[in-house]
């Protein structure tokens, strides 16, 4: 019996899971990626001499999909979980919230206001379902919940920082999801403990790699798909290097304005509608010779410095896997953001200002290595009523369209995106010729 086959465009954590599930489960699978370094955005890259992060993303002890697919992978001893702080810059000063101390003292909100907000964040906690917030814009739920104080002074700096000023037709889900996820990272003193996989994302990028390949996979790294192509009513076909590949089904991992310019015309007109709008981000990647911040995460509340966060990673990661500490200086943006095309040297130098604006102690010579990292397309934003708005994996015959549009309520994070990929994993099974089965 022949195989069946699945064409996958994309080689990120996404599209190389999928690959790795159709393969254990007696499917020719075949993966293109147009770069040369596959991972996607948790790729990483030669940084002088050291292999870190592109972007900074972390672990966290609860993310049960990604500890388990590395533990299958022979890397569940590869973990490291470590306490971390959470920063607020404001007003030119620093402010700790590490411990219940810490938020009662904390002096950007009143006494009476800091109550209000921790009662918010509990009632998120223990709030199971999202429905009645998928239609209720954000900022209106937030005064009725915490006040127009807390709003002003908290939540709308910091989501005009997330957003890039705009945010009006964000649902309540996004603060809920992610205020539920971040409290699952405290230990049982209150503190805040994040995780990294020892070489990081790379590191199950390549074991899945590995697997696929021992399992008969293909994986074309610094191969461009042209086009996805419908024949005899299939869309199970794509053009690399003018030549027509075919297979039992295609699946797209891209999102979807870089999906719809590898759709024919004819595919392109029946396509779900993208209800999402983007977010990119620039980003000034730091290694400096010393530690420069107490936190792992920076918010920043003073909107006189234009970043949304400054991460430094080293907080988790290993110091000596990336030779000094790592810092990053991001600022997510609208797609059309003049800091997506602005010259590096000038967003470097923007930036840099900005970082010592916060760490005046951060000497010239203290900087061992410096490089701006830019991406245009990060992560969809699913505006008010995004729940009915989620658009079909399976709309096309012969073709299945996943990406991280469809991770919601949830944030995009590695556990969220191993969620889609096993969903689509189902269903292309379930599409194919011969039904196959997952391995037990």
């Amino acid at each position: 019996m022949t195989q069946p086959s699945v064409g996958i465009v994309g080689g990120g954590i996404l599209g190389l899971t999928a690959a790795y599930r159709l393969a254990q489960a007696g499917v020719s699978v075949a993966v293109y990626e147009r770069s040369t370094d596959l991972g996607g955005l948790v790729g990483s890259f030669d940084f002088d001499g050291h292999r870190v992060d592109r972007f900074y993303h972390v672990i966290l002890p609860t993310d049960d999909r990604v500890r388990g697919l590395a533990t299958e992978l022979g890397l569940g001893d590869r973990f490291r979980f470590r306490p971390t702080g959470v920063g607020f810059y404001d007003d030119g000063r620093l402010f700790s919230m590490n411990s219940l101390r810490e938020f009662l003292s904390f002096p950007l909100i009143p006494l009476h206001d800091r109550i209000r907000l921790g009662a918010f964040v509990t009632r998120c906690q223990l709030k199971a379902t999202f429905e009645d917030l998928d239609e209720v814009p954000i900022e209106h739920w937030l005064r009725r919940q915490c006040g127009r104080r807390i709003v002003d002074r908290l939540w709308r700096p910091l989501l005009d920082s997330k957003f890039d000023g705009s945010f009006e037709d964000l649902p309540a889900t996004y603060l809920w999801a992610r205020t539920r996820r971040m409290s699952k990272t405290r230990d049982s003193g209150g503190r805040e403990v994040m995780g990294w996989l020892e070489g990081g994302y790379e590191t199950l990028i390549n074991a899945l790699v590995g697997r696929i390949r021992e399992l008969g996979g293909e994986i074309h790294a610094g191969t461009a798909v042209e086009r996805i192509v419908s024949v005899d009513g299939q869309a199970s076909n794509i053009i690399v290097d003018g030549d027509i590949r075919s297979f039992d089904q295609v699946l797209c991992t891209l999102a979807p304005p870089q999906a719809g310019r590898l759709l024919s015309d004819e595919l392109r007109e029946v396509a779900p509608p993208d209800n999402c709008r983007y977010l990119g981000v620039v980003c000034l990647l730091l290694r400096t010779r010393h530690s420069v911040s107490p936190y792992y995460t920076l918010n920043i509340t003073d909107r006189r410095i234009p970043l949304t966060t400054i991460v430094e990673t080293t907080h988790v990661v290993d110091p000596d896997h990336a030779g000094g500490t790592l810092l990053y200086a991001a600022k997510y943006v609208d797609p059309g953001n003049a800091d997506l095309d602005r010259p590096l040297d000038e967003i470097e130098r923007d930036y840099l200002s900005y970082v010592r604006t916060i760490f005046p102690a951060l000497a010239e010579e203290d900087i061992l290595s410096r490089v701006v990292q830019r991406a245009r397309i990060v992560e969809p934003v699913h505006v008010l009523g995004g729940a009915r708005r989620l658009p079909d994996m399976f709309a096309i015959p012969g073709l299945a369209l996943a990406s991280t549009v469809h991770v919601y309520p949830d944030n995009v994070n590695g556990q969220a995106v191993i969620g889609v990929a096993e969903r689509v994993t189902h269903g292309v099974l379930e599409r194919l010729p011969e039904k196959v089965r997952l391995a037990a």
